[in-house]
């Protein structure tokens, strides 16, 4: 890799969502969303249906599914426990995007709503590159995060596969890059602030920096 070009990715931070973006975890998240419904007497949803029906925030979520609001909160909870012990997948690319943007200086960071138990056991359990500056989650307001880690490079870009992942970006000052696949439609992300929409992570090395991952 040109010095240039290391010196220029140095000036770059990358943050992440977790769930949908660095993990594929829509199996994950129906079992995890049914197991909160079946425990309430609430019908349970089918993979079509789901696809369909899942949409962040949680309590909204959940609210629309019939949980009494008064439960909304120990809701959230459940789900969150129920999805440390149910593995998910890596996505497409991801191993080589990440180690080659760690390699290149890039500041990488996550910012999710799932909670810390649930980010280290992925790591583990997927064998994730260890490769981040700043790891928050269980985040109520991912604005307020990326506000708050902003000053850290010239360039910043946030990937996530929600409209709010783009919504929050975009007011906090990042550049957004939508994740299109289990949830939403490139036209969606776009339509809610997506400068760049991908599918495969590994499409993300050409939009921070000049040149191919295996180059670096």
């Amino acid at each position: 890799m040109l010095a240039a070009e290391r010196t220029a990715l140095a000036e770059c931070m990358v943050l992440f969502d977790w769930n949908g973006t660095v993990v594929l975890d829509a199996d994950r998240a129906r079992a995890a969303l049914n197991a909160v419904l079946a425990n309430r007497g609430l019908p349970m949803l089918g993979e079509a249906e789901f696809s369909l029906r899942f949409r962040l925030p949680l309590s909204e979520l959940f609210a629309r599914l019939g949980v009494a609001e008064a439960d909304l909160g120990p809701a959230e909870e459940e789900w969150s426990d129920a999805l440390e012990s149910i593995r998910a997948r890596l996505r497409p690319g991801a191993a080589d995007c990440l180690g080659g943007l760690s390699r290149s200086g890039a500041w990488l960071g996550v910012v999710s709503a799932v909670s810390p138990a649930a980010v280290r056991f992925d790591q583990r359990s997927l064998a994730v590159p260890a490769v981040w500056n700043s790891v928050d989650a269980g985040v109520a307001d991912k604005y307020a995060v990326l506000v708050r880690h902003r000053p850290q490079r010239a360039s910043a870009y946030f990937v996530g596969d929600s409209l709010d992942d783009m919504r929050c970006a975009s007011a906090a000052g990042y550049t957004p890059v939508g994740v299109a696949g289990d949830h939403l439609s490139a036209e969606a992300l776009r339509a809610a602030g997506a400068v760049h929409v991908i599918e495969h992570l590994g499409e993300l090395r050409a939009i921070v920096g000049p040149g191919p991952v295996d180059q670096l």
